[in-house]
């Protein structure tokens, strides 16, 4: 096997999503060691997340696709021609990717073509299909993931710990980290496309706490457009005490993002990229689950992993990334996130400051007795 190409049109990812895409680009790495892998996704996504990939991925190429919702032939014609002439002999399939599927890998003449079968006319195209076994969780996990397409693809099972693979990246000084532990990334934002965040002032109370009781160093990390509230974070934790440092990291490059959170003791946030990213440079994490309730989704593949859920019923609603908008809860939230004036979920105004702190200050200490154990 010399070339394989991994589909994955995504619709609406975040960069949690695809940080957890090298988990089956690292299981097809696994089986066929000495093959290239070309990773295709939209054009649109190519372009958003150009410095994630390729240079992240595990992936030597990147290929673009037709975007989610293109139906101009003329463009699928031309993709299927440049698809043809790679020359690919296997071809992976992701279970999320959203029109690009079987079908095309056996039209442009890809003769092993690997995906999980999703009810649709393309199924009939996957020679190997992928079989998940019945879910130990109520939904099938990544580690199960990762083991049915280890199997499908001759690769060896893998062990919990071994599925998350380091994020690829160069080392990269990052002056700010040199300061007194415990050093303490918070993550107040997350898309806003879907609100899973909980409010800014609890994140005030409980950076004040950090600060004032442990003496942490805090860096309070987000996108280019979350700069505003991430500065309000700061001057209110300086306005409680005077002194604090905080430091703002938002919208840098993804290389020093990874080798700033590297450097971390503990990085506490929402349910968003940034936690997926600290998994992957084998950070410890606090989240905080919203109205998502994805935790049980790799609760068993990241070891260094702390939850903290009210677990409310209408937690539990599942949809499509595209059906975000319709989503309907027992409170009826507003699902798009406003501002840090609110509204919020109800699943996360309700989640208090101590239970936060409780949870923060358990994972710190279960960090210190491990002696730590990620790259700094």
């Amino acid at each position: 096997m010399r070339r394989t190409c991994f589909f994955a049109q995504l619709q609406l990812p975040g960069l949690g999503d695809l940080v957890q895409r090298n988990i089956l680009l690292a299981v097809l790495r696994r089986a066929h060691p000495g093959a290239s892998v070309t990773l295709v996704v939209g054009a649109g996504l190519a372009e958003r997340f150009a410095d994630l990939l390729p240079r992240h991925a595990y992936a030597e190429d990147l290929m673009r696709c037709p975007d989610p919702g293109d139906t101009t032939p003329e463009h699928w014609r031309a993709f299927l021609a440049e698809l043809a002439d790679r020359r690919f002999e296997l071809c992976v399939v992701d279970p999320g990717s959203h029109t690009l599927d079987a079908g095309h890998a056996e039209r442009a003449g890809i003769p092993r073509r690997v995906g999980v079968p999703r009810g649709r006319a393309s199924d009939r195209q996957l020679s190997h299909p992928v079989r998940l076994p019945p879910p130990l969780l109520g939904v099938s996990d990544l580690y199960e993931y990762a083991n049915a397409f280890a199997r499908a693809l001759g690769a060896r099972p893998l062990r919990p710990a071994e599925v998350v693979p380091d994020l690829p990246r160069q080392p990269e000084k990052v002056p700010e980290l040199d300061a007194p532990g415990p050093r303490i990334g918070v993550h107040p934002g997350g898309q806003p496309h879907w609100n899973r965040r909980w409010p800014l002032d609890r994140y005030a109370e409980l950076c004040v706490r950090l600060v004032a009781d442990l003496g942490a160093s805090l860096y309070l990390l987000g996108a280019d457009g979350e700069r505003a509230e991430l500065a309000e974070l700061r001057d209110r934790i300086t306005a409680a005490v005077p002194g604090a440092v905080p430091h703002v990291e938002a919208g840098g490059a993804l290389n020093r993002t990874a080798n700033l959170v590297a450097g971390l003791d503990l990085l506490v946030g929402n349910d968003s990229g940034l936690a997926h990213l600290a998994a992957a440079v084998g950070t410890s994490t606090v989240v905080l689950y919203g109205p998502t309730g994805t935790e049980p989704l790799w609760a068993r593949v990241y070891p260094r992993h702390r939850g903290v859920s009210l677990d409310y019923p209408c937690q539990a609603i599942r949809h499509e990334p595209d059906q975000v908008a319709g989503r309907r809860c027992a409170h009826g939230c507003v699902v798009r996130y406003q501002g840090p004036r609110g509204p919020y979920p109800r699943c996360l105004v309700d989640l208090d400051v101590d239970r936060v702190w409780a949870a923060t200050t358990a994972q710190l200490r279960a960090q210190q007795r491990s002696g730590g154990g990620h790259v700094r």
